[in-house]
């Protein structure tokens, strides 16, 4: 296959990505989404990021990604941060499977990226921490690879920022960094040079410095201040909700109900998989890929909330094994059976997907990937709350519904826009009662979940039945306080 047969190949995978990506365009944002893109919108009205109202258990990377999304648009805008990474992805891996397969692995991979990275069963299709800081770590990854082939100082330099950068899109997003680092090890083998393969890992250890560098000394100029910022971004789930803390039969009960989803989505590219993992071994390329399946699993462990969307992170090294077990059937079989398996493995999952992507409604499409009807009600919700305040009156969700937050534009009440903050931070769930206790209590409150869910002292009902007015909207009570 020659090199420009290739990349119009590689050109046709991205603009399928690209079409099957636009499908989910004005399909409900989901309840993160939503609830990030509510914290961007209060940064960018002047709140302070992991301050009284802005906060969220996510770096600026995501945020500032959020934020910049937002200047063009809204919903849209935040799903079209999804398309980019996902282009991003499939050129990223595309680079990754030429290194080590040739033209031919290129195109097979990208192809697979293209139509199972959306995976709507496990939320590939929207703008999570895990496609984002993804798609970051496998650009500099790809980087790296053509700097291995292409040995520029600068090169390493620029995969080792962006490596650096990928953990402050999602804080398990470390796998860049370890992959790069492998890399120049890589390199310093195949050189007899430990010499200046260790000054080149001095140069990438400055380059991946620089991202957090800048990020400290923001947030040391921020209300909350560094240690405010570290909170936020790692010590509230290390402490509360991670592979190392809090209730692991909770934890493991997410984890087996995500593996169907899992399967739906990417399970033949596993059987693929294996077949790829013994050819680069055969051809002792296997190092590099194994570092980085093994630095996405710990990424995806150390997360403990094993919710769907966490197997997004473990795609981009799932579909390079594939790829290069799918040129390895390719050149050592037929390529007519080579065609047909990797068509069976991208063709399934795809067609498992049908429904959704035919689904005659957003909503419905919403449904049948999602599967939380809260992303649909919290629109009329929102879009009622929006209608009975004015946008500097505060608003409760109880207990929680981030995207209430987004489609009402209006400011929380507290800085705790979802459940589990609210029930595992130590003093939260009574920072929320004061509030409604307090002289200027939240103009209107919504009952998500039960009112002594969180507030066995029924102190809020008390206020809710003593000042508000009660109404209903689609099956969802609002409180509004009585004048």
């Amino acid at each position: 296959m020659t090199i420009r047969r290739a990349w119009l190949w590689i050109a046709g995978a991205v603009v399928a990505d690209s079409i099957l990506r636009l499908r989910f365009l004005n399909v409900p944002l989901s309840v993160d989404e939503a609830g990030y893109g509510q914290v961007a919108r209060l940064w960018a009205g002047g709140f302070a990021l992991y301050g009284d109202v802005a906060w969220v258990d996510r770096p600026q990377g995501l945020l500032g990604l959020y934020r910049l999304a937002l200047v063009f648009g809204d919903e849209w805008a935040i799903r079209m941060l999804a398309l980019k990474a996902g282009i991003a992805l499939v050129l990223a891996l595309a680079v990754i499977a030429w290194t080590l397969g040739g033209p031919r692995a290129a195109v097979i991979t990208a192809w697979l990226m293209a139509i199972v990275g959306p995976a709507p069963h496990i939320e590939g299709f929207t703008a999570n921490g895990e496609l984002l800081g993804g798609a970051v770590s496998a650009v500099a990854i790809a980087i790296a690879f053509r700097w291995s082939a292409w040995p520029r100082a600068w090169l390493l330099l620029v995969a080792g920022v962006i490596a650096g950068f990928a953990p402050l899109v999602k804080q398990s997003a470390f796998d860049g960094v370890l992959v790069v680092g492998a890399i120049v090890l890589v390199v310093a083998y195949r050189e007899r040079d430990w010499v200046l393969g260790f000054g080149r890992l001095i140069l990438l250890a400055v380059g991946s410095t620089i991202p957090w560098g800048l990020a400290v000394l923001a947030a040391a100029f921020s209300s909350p201040g560094v240690n405010g910022w570290w909170y936020a971004i790692y010590g509230y789930r290390s402490q509360t909700e991670s592979m190392f803390s809090g209730d692991i039969g909770f934890r493991a009960n997410l984890l087996v109900n995500s593996i169907p989803w899992m399967l739906v989505d990417v399970g033949l590219l596993l059987a693929l998989g294996v077949l790829g993992l013994i050819a680069m071994r055969r051809e002792r390329c296997l190092f590099e890929p194994l570092v980085w399946l093994g630095a996405c699993s710990l990424g995806f462990l150390i997360g403990g909330l094993y919710h769907p969307h966490y197997w997004v992170q473990l795609l981009p090294p799932f579909v390079l094994f594939a790829g290069i077990g799918g040129v390895w059937l390719w050149e050592n079989t037929s390529p007519k059976r080579g065609l047909i398996v990797v068509a069976v493995v991208a063709g399934i999952p795809l067609t498992a997907a049908l429904p959704v992507y035919f689904a005659s409604s957003p909503e419905r499409a919403s449904a049948r990937s999602t599967n939380d009807p809260r992303v649909i009600s919290a629109i009329t919700v929102g879009n009622r709350i929006a209608q009975l305040t004015t946008p500097d009156q505060r608003i409760q969700v109880l207990w929680a519904n981030a995207a209430v937050y987004w489609y009402a534009n209006r400011i929380p009440a507290t800085r705790f826009l979802w459940y589990r903050n609210i029930e595992r931070i130590p003093g939260a769930s009574q920072h929320v009662v004061d509030s409604f206790t307090g002289v200027t209590p939240p103009t209107v409150a919504v009952g998500y979940q039960p009112i002594n869910a969180l507030d066995p002292s029924g102190k809020i009902q008390a206020v809710l039945d003593a000042g508000y007015a009660q109404t209903t909207v689609d099956g969802i009570p609002i409180w509004r306080v009585t004048p």
